[in-house]
C-alpha cells in the first residue's frame, strides 16, 4: 500500500492511499481516534476560603460565576503540547503511578478580579515549554471581589479513557471517485448542462457538447450528476483500492507524529497477535 502526502500542515494532513483496502485504512482511522497518547488536564485542586492580595492588601473571595465542576471540564479541553519520547501513562511509568515529571505536569492558576481567565493564565509549574498550546481561550470570568486560586494536574492517556485525550479531529475517510461521462443516445447538450450545474462542489465543466472533470479529488460521491442524467450518461464508481484520508490535530501533535504513532501501534498489535497465536498449542 503506497502513501501520496496530498497535504501535511502543522494541523492538518490530507493524504491518499493507493493499492490498499478499506479495512486498513479504517484500521489507521480508528487508531488516529483512539488509540494516540496525549496530555490533558486530570485533577485539580481548588483553593477554598478568602484570599488576600498581599501588594494591595485587598481580600478577595474564592468563588466564580461558574461551579468548579465546570471549571474543571473546561481545564480538561485545553490543548497540551506533548512529546511522545519523554511523557508515559502512569501505569507504564518507573515511578510506579506516584506521579513524576515522565508522566504528569502540574500547572497553577491564580488571578484576581475583575478579569477574565484565559488559558494563557493556566502557567506549567517548571518547564515553560509545555504552556498551553491557544493562549487565549477563556475559561471564567471573575467579578471584582472574586478570585481564582488552583492546581491542576495533567497526565497522560488516550480517547479510549476520555474524549479530552484524543488528539486527531475530523478523521474521515473516503474512497478514490472515478467519473465516467460518454454521451448516451437521447442525451442533448442541455441534460449535460443539467449535469455540469447539479454538482454542489462545482468540478464539472460543459463546453463543446461535452461536460469535462476539473478535479475528481474533491468529488464527495453524492451522485447528483449522475442521477440529472435520465440517459445512463454519467456513471460514478467509488475506488475499492484507493482511499483519501483526511485528519486534523488540537496541535498538542502534529499530524506527521500523530500518524506515524498509528502505524506503529498497529504494527505493534498485529505482532503481538501473530506471538499470540504462534502460541497456541
Amino acid at each position: 500500500m503506497d502513501v501520496e502526502i496530498r497535504q501535511l500542515g502543522p494541523r492538518a494532513a490530507d493524504l491518499e492511499f493507493h493499492e490498499g483496502s478499506a479495512a486498513r485504512v479504517n484500521a489507521i482511522r480508528r487508531t488516529l481516534l483512539s488509540d494516540v497518547p496525549k496530555l490533558a488536564i486530570e485533577d485539580v485542586e481548588f483553593h477554598l476560603g478568602p484570599i488576600r492580595d498581599e501588594a494591595s492588601g485587598k481580600d478577595y473571595d474564592s468563588s466564580t460565576s461558574m461551579f468548579d465542576e465546570a471549571i474543571a471540564h473546561r481545564l480538561g479541553l485545553l490543548p497540551i503540547p506533548m512529546a511522545l519520547d519523554e511523557f508515559r501513562p502512569k501505569s507504564e511509568c518507573t515511578c510506579k503511578g506516584e506521579g513524576c515529571s515522565h508522566c504528569q505536569v502540574v500547572y497553577s492558576i491564580d488571578r484576581k478580579g475583575p478579569c477574565t481567565v484565559y488559558s494563557k493564565d493556566v502557567v506549567p509549574i517548571g518547564d515553560a515549554s509545555l504552556a498551553i498550546i491557544e493562549p487565549e481561550i477563556p475559561i471564567v470570568r471573575l467579578g471584582s471581589r472574586q478570585a481564582l486560586l488552583a492546581y491542576a494536574t495533567a497526565v497522560v492517556g488516550t480517547a479510549r479513557d476520555h474524549a479530552k485525550f484524543q488528539v486527531s479531529h475530523a478523521v474521515g475517510v473516503a474512497p478514490h471517485p472515478s467519473i465516467q461521462i460518454a454521451k448516451h443516445a437521447g442525451c442533448s447538450d442541455a441534460c449535460l448542462q443539467r449535469v455540469a450545474n447539479s454538482c454542489p462542489v462545482n468540478i464539472l465543466e460543459y463546453g463543446d457538447g461535452k461536460v469535462k472533470v476539473t478535479d475528481d479529488t474533491k468529488c464527495i460521491v453524492c451522485f447528483a450528476c449522475e442521477q440529472t442524467c435520465p440517459h445512463g450518461s454519467v456513471k460514478v464508481q467509488p475506488s475499492e483500492t484507493n482511499f483519501f484520508l483526511r485528519f486534523e490535530t488540537d496541535g498538542s501533535l502534529t499530524p506527521r507524529e500523530a500518524l506515524r504513532f498509528a502505524l506503529k501501534d498497529i504494527k505493534r498489535r498485529f505482532e503481538d497477535l501473530r506471538e499470540a497465536v504462534q502460541a497456541i498449542p
